[in-house]
């Protein structure tokens, strides 16, 4: 398999174009790795290059050759290797950083919440009450993202910053609208 493509000989019949495109571009990305020295990068390259392999004794109908680019070790691959990719797990979370996430969240409550207040004291000083829908629409249009981010490990401290400031910022106004 490699040796063909590599050599720029003509790839056998049977091969579909998109498995010919594949393998120039695995033969390229081939050519860049291997100098890279980065071992997962190349057990990476190793993986897809077997894969590739698969692909091609599937297509050609009889188990080919395929050699390591980086060992140079030649392994006789067949149809029945074509494995579905590997899924790779995610790695289990650490510890919950709390500090660092409530100073987080703190900044961005305080933040969002100067802003909003700000904004809506603008917008009715301009408009009178029509700070109020105004305002509603901020509330409901932020409030789809921040329920996004809640679970992304970084942005759910920000979220919740942002979320508790527009709550302090809507206490704030309502409070300023009675006195």
């Amino acid at each position: 398999m490699q040796q063909s493509e590599a050599s720029g000989e003509r790839p056998r019949a049977g091969l579909t174009d998109d498995l010919r495109a594949d393998l120039r571009e695995w033969a390229a990305v081939a050519e860049a790795v291997r100098g890279s020295g980065d071992p997962h990068e190349l057990d990476q390259l190793g993986r897809r290059g077997r894969q590739l392999a698969a692909r091609v004794a599937q297509a050609m109908g009889r188990p080919v050759e395929f050699v390591d680019p980086v060992s140079g070790r030649v392994e006789s691959i067949r149809a029945a290797d074509l494995r579905p990719p590997l899924v790779r797990t995610a790695e289990p979370p650490g510890p919950t950083p709390w500090a660092t996430g409530l100073v987080a969240a703190a900044f961005f409550a305080v933040f969002v919440a100067v802003a909003d207040v700000v904004l809506a004291t603008a917008f009715a000083e301009g408009f009178g009450l029509l700070w109020v829908p105004a305002n509603v629409l901020v509330t409901v249009g932020a409030l789809p993202s921040l329920w996004l981010a809640r679970n992304v490990p970084f942005w759910r401290w920000p979220a919740l910053g942002a979320a508790a400031g527009l709550a302090a910022a809507w206490i704030v106004l309502l409070l300023g609208m009675l006195g």
